[in-house]
């Protein structure tokens, strides 16, 4: 039972950078390759206008991958305890969450036809 547990703490600590990875990757698109696609929330609906949109779904993006991988940093460098570390990413992953419903919610009041 204790082992499976580590096990499952090790994949969830590679899980950080692989959604840090995953949210550069999103900025990436956005900024360099000027992909709409990527503008859009968590589950890959379009938000508004890509034109009007795609500074702060990169902004969100870079930020909430930048503190993923801070944490994910800050447990190797710092040794930050199990229970820190998992709340401190719960908190990143929820606010790109909400931030970015927030941002869908909003640019349908503006455009009502979406």
């Amino acid at each position: 039972m204790e082992m499976g547990f580590v096990w499952l703490v090790r994949l969830m600590f590679l899980g950080l950078f692989l959604m840090a990875g995953g949210m550069f990757f999103r900025a990436w698109a956005i900024a360099w390759r000027k992909d709409a696609r990527y503008v859009a929330d968590w589950r890959g609906r379009k938000i508004g206008s890509a034109k009007t949109w795609a500074s702060f779904v990169l902004t969100v993006n870079l930020l909430c991958g930048a503190s993923l991988l801070a944490v994910g940093i800050s447990v190797l460098l710092l040794g930050l305890e199990l229970a820190l570390w998992m709340g401190l990413a719960a908190f990143v992953l929820w606010t790109y969450y909400f931030v970015l419903q927030l941002a869908s919610q909003r640019a349908r009041r503006q455009s009502p036809d979406l």
